[in-house]
């Protein structure tokens, strides 16, 4: 019954930090693409936006790794997916700048949506493989030329708290091969703990984000070397979990 109560009370908690936080950072991303700082201004509202949804909900954010990131390298960044706390962890972190692979669902979402397709998201329909393979190519491209890196999640959805790792997509790595982007293993601990996947609740904890050295990608599409660096993307992330 208490444990009944106490999430209850988490719940309640997350609704009004999180919905009126990411309606004003929304629209004030949504705006900030009207204006020559647009790039600057979407990374601005994107550290904001999750540092705020983590803090207030007495989440912590434990780096490490971070020597690892060389700021003047433009990464395709593998993590491992459990919660929507990753996807905050990921933005409040100061050391990157980069943008989602994300689903076309998510545009729909009022203003959330106009921000994310203005922002130089990647926005791919998971029901037609052609148009989603078409969006990676065309966008990350130019994410490449703007020096932003791209953040796809490897098992290409959340998964419960009790899968430790799931079976890896492809898509990236074929895509960072293309583009010559090295890839930056990312592990992220315990967000599933915090915030299973289907729940609204967020409880206080610590998320740990490591990030392991980068590892290079062929220069050409090969199928065995690709699959080479996807074994060593998985290693790399689930030797750093928890």
């Amino acid at each position: 019954m208490l444990k009944s109560i106490i999430n209850f009370f988490y719940a309640i908690r997350s609704f009004i930090i999180v919905v009126p936080n990411t309606f004003f950072w929304a629209t004030t991303g949504s705006l900030s693409t009207f204006t020559p700082w647009s790039r600057a201004g979407i990374e601005f509202v994107g550290n904001w936006w999750g540092w705020i949804n983590l803090r207030l909900n007495g989440v912590k954010v434990v780096y490490s790794g971070l020597d690892n990131i060389d700021p003047q390298q433009t990464y395709m960044i593998i993590a491992n997916h459990k919660s929507f706390l990753d996807i905050y962890a990921i933005f409040s972190c100061r050391a990157l700048h980069c943008l989602f692979v994300a689903k076309r669902e998510l545009t729909k979402i009022p203003i959330f949506g106009t921000v994310l397709q203005r922002s130089g998201s990647i926005i791919i329909d998971r029901g037609n493989r052609r148009q989603a393979i078409a969006s990676l190519q065309t966008q990350g491209k130019v994410l490449q030329k703007q020096r932003t890196s791209i953040v796809i999640f490897a098992e290409g959805t959340r998964l419960p708290a009790s899968v430790r790792l799931g079976k890896f997509k492809k898509g990236g790595f074929v895509l960072a091969s293309q583009l010559g982007l090295p890839i930056l293993p990312l592990t992220i601990s315990n967000s599933g703990n915090l915030q299973p996947k289907g729940k609204i609740a967020i409880k206080p904890g610590t998320i740990t984000m490591t990030f392991s050295p980068p590892i290079a990608t062929p220069t050409s599409y090969n199928k065995d070397e690709i699959e080479k660096v996807m074994e060593a993307t998985r290693k790399a992330i689930e030797s750093n979990l928890d």
